[in-house]
């Protein structure tokens, strides 16, 4: 074959003459495959953060409403435990605590009642500190209580809406297929 049958081939060919130029055209080629698939992607990522967007404001509201319900419940509780030992708690334990100074003082010298005043005072506190304890556990009990009903009835309403979540996907599947078939 001639040397100018060989530019003739070449030029109609279009081969890039430089690297650079090769790598430019080759770039662009890849360019114009995968520039609609990034699209298709970019489509796709949207549609699932507008759904993951609505499933956490959903669990939001969720949370938030419990969490409102527990301090519903809580509150009044609390009240009612407070009350219950100032009225009925604290007069037994003063009075516990003023029939012990009774009977352990026999009329000592003010130096000596200096001495025992911190005795009884730790044995005081700690009285209370035990009928608090009790009182404590009571209510914490009923608390763990109450919490796992409330989680059980949390964790029906996420499955609820989970599944909500997977119909309207299928039916979101559906509708595209429909239409895709309509275009077809």
């Amino acid at each position: 074959m001639s040397r100018t049958m060989k530019k003739k081939a070449r030029a109609a060919l279009d081969y890039p003459d430089t690297w650079a130029s090769r790598a430019k055209h080759s770039a662009y080629r890849t360019a114009n495959k995968v520039g609609p698939m990034a699209g298709m992607a970019r489509d796709s990522a949207i549609g699932m953060a507008g759904n993951a967007r609505d499933y956490a404001g959903s669990a939001r509201d969720v949370a938030s409403s419990r969490l409102e319900d527990a301090r519903y419940w809580a509150a009044p509780r609390l009240d009612h435990a407070a009350v219950s030992f100032e009225e009925q708690i604290a007069p037994r334990v003063a009075a516990m605590m003023a029939e012990m100074a009774r009977r352990i003082d026999p009329a000592p010298p003010i130096v000596r009642r200096r001495t025992r005043m911190p005795m009884m005072v730790l044995l005081g506190g700690l009285a209370m500190g035990a009928i608090g304890f009790a009182l404590y556990k009571r209510n914490a009990r009923q608390w763990a209580d109450t919490m796992s009903d409330t989680k059980e009835a949390v964790r029906g309403k996420v499955e609820h809406v989970r599944h909500r979540a997977q119909q309207a996907g299928e039916t979101m599947e559906q509708k595209a297929d429909e239409m895709q078939n309509r275009m077809s």
